[in-house]
């Protein structure tokens, strides 16, 4: 009896190991046999499994039988007299034996030759045996996997004997590179055995030109041998079925990622065509080992004499494109700094940003189109990409022409850029107006998730102030009121005022009175029959309704940030010191307050809804600090409010009470006078009144008055 325990480990291999290396000192790592679900930058594995599946040989008796593993152990013994054994072992183009490389198990030293079970009697087994090859790193192209096969019997040496006096009968063959570029393809191969009785008189230049397995759809009489080698080793009816797959970050199988990588050979415009086209069906773990090298061959067509009228931009794009994509992609997204150093370090294409805001331009000349459509919301989906290579391809001719363009050519160059890089901007924001058909809604919503990613791109070209002008011709080209991307809208537009825009004190004046204008629609009450149609069912209602709680909360949002970052520019020394500069932030926060009694007065009716109290919690905080606050403890922001409308103070208190200490509000109403306001709408209203609060100023006004706010 085999009695098996079981110990999970959690963490890194090495640090479990170290960690408990009195208990795994000699374990063996074992490695699933592809690639796991995140492939980092550093991994480095080259390996190919091949599987000893099944053979068929011809009988040499009256019956034929078949024997696996499972029959075998159920005792079905035929009486064939079939016992052959498999060898297996790696030869380079001149018949040498590699060096030890074939592993059968994890933690097996590797050796040369590798032997399979024999299945005694039985002319068709199935061995299902798996041989790890681990690969060398260079000088394999050229290398082959040879099998030779003995007939075995009870009184011959046993299994595992590397120098058996059996003679083989037959031998097979497999190339590792069959067309000495692409490693074998991944699946089933069926071998051709030949007849090994002449085996020293067979020149590896003599097999390696025939056909080592059967092409699917023919059989081996219909196969073309050599006449010298049909001669010397004929094909016999026998053949061994094998499985491989490779696992490796060096050699890839795609003919069409090699045809890519070595594009400098093709001379044919419309195979290089074909290539392109076909490279968006390669796999991803195949892209991301050649990341570096399929970046240089596209960048490298894009300019090159093929491409000399741009008939093939588009193509070459797509192909960026996709590699993109993978590279974004959660199980790839380890790779994103190996493409962040490829982009500072290793491009070098001065010419491409031309070629790409062209294909850009394509794209959007006709949106909605099936043929362009997809690939358009495709390239939205890594727009920061796409002008992170466009605006270090114009870093690159900035150096380039400082030995050749100076002075008034120079400008012309750069004025030239700038041009293309507002007509692109043009055909985004003409996109963005559309409003038919109504998929347009789509790539509409990936421009806006999408737009704040290429700002700090854009700010390398274009001056602060015409920057915002651009964010408010892109903001103002969406005319769709209605539905989510109202959401993503409000969203682009907290991250506009949270990137380095609205730091910087010349823009912030300029940003700040776009977005008051911007998220003023949004506010107000639910007005049914204007977010909704007639005859929508109540579903759809609630989702309106949905939709405005979650415009409420993302506006307020908005307006938090920009008071948390106004609130701390004006504390700054820079700003104290000047007084034009202090005036300006402090016209800034007036501006911005404008919203907030009318976000008030719109919510007040609202009250069996705590939905946007939670949300004006959310501001007042920011403004109610002691180093926000003026001399007298009273904050700018209910300053504010009370100065232009102290009829609001009323509503203004119940969300005052839960953030403000009540000696402050107490304060702050009788000092200015207010309780006007206050004393007959409390009396009218107390039940609307939080208990604690009312408690709360009834404790508070006892030192400063003897009125209280009850009958």
């Amino acid at each position: 009896m085999i009695a098996v325990s079981i110990k999970v480990f959690r963490g890194q291999a090495e640090t479990i190991i170290r960690e408990n290396s009195s208990l795994l000192q000699d374990a063996s790592i074992t490695l699933r046999l592809s690639f796991p679900d995140v492939v980092f930058p550093g991994d480095l594995r080259n390996e190919m499994y091949i599987k000893l599946w099944s053979a068929d040989f011809s009988p040499s008796g009256n019956s034929q039988a078949r024997r696996s593993v499972a029959n075998f152990a159920r005792g079905a013994v035929s009486s064939t007299h079939g016992n052959v054994q498999v060898t297996m072992e790696v030869r380079d183009q001149d018949g040498k034996s590699a060096p030890p490389i074939l592993s059968s198990g994890s933690g097996e030293p590797p050796t040369t030759h590798f032997h399979s079970m024999v299945f005694q009697r039985n002319n068709q087994p199935t061995f299902g045996e798996l041989v790890k090859l681990s690969l060398p790193l260079g000088g394999i192209t050229k290398w082959h996997v040879f099998f030779t096969f003995r007939n075995r019997g009870r009184d011959k040496q046993p299994r595992g004997s590397s120098d058996s006096p059996d003679r083989p009968f037959a031998f097979a063959f497999v190339p590792l590179f069959p067309d000495g570029r692409a490693a074998l393809e991944d699946g089933p191969h069926t071998l051709l055995l030949y007849r090994a009785d002449r085996l020293n008189q067979i020149t590896p230049d003599m097999y390696l030109g025939a056909p080592s397995w059967v092409p699917p759809g023919q059989k081996p009489d219909q196969i073309f041998i050599p006449p010298e080698l049909q001669r010397i080793a004929p094909v016999m009816r026998d053949s061994l079925t094998i499985r491989n797959s490779l696992c490796s970050t060096k050699y890839t199988q795609n003919p069409v990622l090699l045809s890519l990588l070595y594009w400098e050979q093709i001379t044919d415009e419309e195979e290089l065509t074909t290539v392109l086209n076909k490279f968006t069906f390669v796999g991803e773990v195949e892209i991301v080992k050649f990341l570096g090298d399929i970046f240089n061959s596209l960048f490298g067509i894009m300019v090159s004499e093929h491409n000399q009228s741009g008939e093939i931009d588009l193509l070459v794009f797509n192909a960026l494109v996709t590699v993109l994509r993978i590279v974004q992609d959660r199980r790839f997204n380890n790779f994103q700094p190996v493409l962040d150093v490829y982009i500072e370090n290793h491009f070098n294409c001065p010419l491409a940003s031309s070629h790409m805001m062209r294909s850009m331009n394509l794209l959007l000349t006709d949106p909605t189109s099936l043929d362009t459509a997809s690939s358009l919301r495709a390239a939205l989906t890594v727009w920061d990409y796409v002008f992170k290579f466009i605006t270090r391809s114009r870093e690159l001719q900035k150096v380039k022409e400082l030995g050749i363009a100076r002075g008034v050519t120079a400008e012309h160059l750069e004025s030239t850029f700038r041009r293309e890089l507002r007509a692109h901007l043009g055909e985004i924001n003409r996109m963005l107006s559309t409003t038919t058909p109504a998929s347009i809604i789509g790539t509409q919503t990936m421009a806006l998730q999408n737009f704040t990613s290429i700002l700090p791109e854009l700010g390398k070209v274009f001056p602060v102030t015409e920057l915002v002008s651009h964010v408010r011709t892109f903001a103002n080209a969406i005319v769709i009121g209605k539905g989510k991307i109202v959401v993503w809208k409000l969203i682009m537009f907290l991250q506009v005022v949270r990137g380095f825009l609205f730091d910087t004190s010349n823009s912030r004046s300029l940003l700040l009175e776009a977005v008051v204008i911007w998220i003023k629609p949004h506010f107000g009450r639910f007005d049914e029959y204007v977010q909704t149609n007639p005859g929508d069912s109540e579903a759809t209602k609630d989702a309106a309704r949905i939709n405005w709680l979650e415009n409420i909360r993302l506006c307020v949002t908005v307006i938090a940030v920009m008071l948390d970052k106004l609130c701390t520019s004006l504390v700054q020394p820079t700003v104290l010191a000047d007084k034009n500069l202090l005036r300006k932030e402090q016209d800034n926060v007036d501006y911005l307050l404008s919203l907030l009694p009318r976000f008030v007065i719109a919510t007040v009716p609202c009250r069996s809804n705590a939905y946007p109290y939670i949300q004006v919690s959310r501001i007042l905080p920011r403004v109610s600090e002691s180093r926000f606050a003026k001399g007298d403890g009273t904050s700018t922001i209910n300053e504010y409010i009370a100065i232009k409308h102290p009829g609001n103070i009323p509503r203004i208190l119940p969300f005052l009470s839960p953030i403000t200490p009540p000696q402050m509000v107490i304060q702050w109403i009788f000092e200015r006078r207010y309780l006007i306001y206050v004393l007959p709408w409390a009396r009218r209203n107390r039940h609307d009144f939080p208990g604690s609060f009312i408690r709360d100023v009834e404790e508070a006004t006892t030192g400063l008055s003897r009125v209280k706010l009850r009958d």
